[in-house]
């Protein structure tokens, strides 16, 4: 029995620690704070100028993704803008690099994203375009 009882609260706690399915409907009150670049002669504010709905059509577009998958086939952008949101009511902050990759981070926490579908975010605007 006591086995039994072990064994169920092992469960319990292990499941507490499962990340919920993210659902980008869930994402609310984005604010963005800041451009970080670790080149700046490389990578400028205009490689990643998103728009607050810019930011959440990325994490509408974008697939989540083990760390080691960005880490393993995605190219490391060295800028990104960065900010706060709120995912499920609860205070989050993010970041979206300009190789369309982004993380969003909860408590201690980390969900990281790929969007291999996002050139339109990340395409520079022509004088024509305006």
């Amino acid at each position: 029995m006591r086995h039994l009882i072990g064994c169920c609260l092992i469960l319990l706690l292990l499941g507490c620690n499962e990340k919920s399915e993210f659902n980008s409907n869930d994402i609310s009150e984005i604010y963005i704070a800041d451009f970080v670049s670790d080149a700046p002669e490389q990578c400028e504010p205009e490689d990643v100028d998103l728009s607050n709905n810019d930011v959440k059509r990325f994490f509408q577009l974008a697939r989540e993704v083990e760390h080691k998958v960005l880490h393993d086939h995605y190219n490391y952008a060295p800028c990104a803008i960065e900010g706060t949101l709120k995912l499920q009511q609860q205070s989050c902050t993010w970041q979206v690099r300009a190789g369309a990759t982004g993380n969003i981070k909860c408590g201690k926490q980390y969900r990281y994203f790929a969007c291999d579908n996002c050139a339109e975010l990340f395409s520079p605007v022509t004088d024509l375009q305006k």
